[in-house]
This record gives structure tokens, sequence and C-alpha cells, in this order.
């Protein structure tokens, strides 16, 4: 595996690994940063992959650099479409844990009743 292959890796674990909502936020940043963004600098490598098969004499170098360019548009319309998914996922919080359950019996039956109330947890 590549060393940059094995950076993204490494950066989706992390991401897995992530507790915080805004921590996920910051690995998402690392790839969709419309600047230094990973998505934005892999546009730049197709570009520039792209005008290196332009200077080919070979005939296929001409369409290898149109593969090439659509390939930066492509991911840069991708970094655009995302540009919002930082913030959204840096506004997803986690739901509260669920609070625990009173039941209740009835000294008629000794059968547990369904509960009616929600017992609130006691803060320190």
């Amino acid at each position: 595996m590549s060393k940059h292959g094995r950076h993204l890796l490494a950066l989706t674990d992390r991401l897995n690994g992530t507790e915080p909502y805004d921590q996920a936020a910051e690995l998402v940043e690392e790839i969709l940063d419309p600047v230094d963004g990973a998505l934005e600098r892999l546009a730049d490598f197709f570009e520039a992959a792209g005008e290196k098969a332009k200077e080919s004499d070979a005939d296929d170098g001409f369409d290898l650099a149109q593969d090439f360019e659509e390939a930066a548009v492509d991911i840069r319309r991708l970094n655009e479409d995302l540009h919002l998914a930082v913030d959204r996922m840096r506004a997803l919080t986690t739901p509260p844990p669920e609070l625990p359950v009173r039941v209740t019996y009835s000294k008629a039956t000794a059968v547990p009743a369904p509960a009616t109330t929600v017992v609130p947890r006691r803060h320190r």
C-alpha cells in the first residue's frame, strides 16, 4: 500500500474511533477543506497528470489528458457538493442516554404494572 493510502486508512481509523462529532468534523475537514483538503489536492494531481499526458507524442496522450481533466472536475464538483458537510457533522450531537424506568408493583396481584413515570437521574 502506498504511503498516501496508509495515511487515508489511518485517517479513516481515527474517524471510526472518534466519539464527539466535533472531532469527527475535524477529520472530515482534512479531506474536504476547499483550499488544502485532500480532495482539492487530488484534483490538482489529476490536472497535472493531464498536462503531463498532453506532453506525450503518443496518440493516446490527448484522450488520457481528457480523462484526467474530467476526473479533476468530478472531484471538485464532489467537494463543492459536500461543502457544508463539516459544519453539518459538527452540528450533530450524541443522543442523551436513556433515563431509567421505575417499575411499580400492584399490591393486589404482585405483578409488575407498566411504568408510567420516568425517574430522572440524580446529579451531584
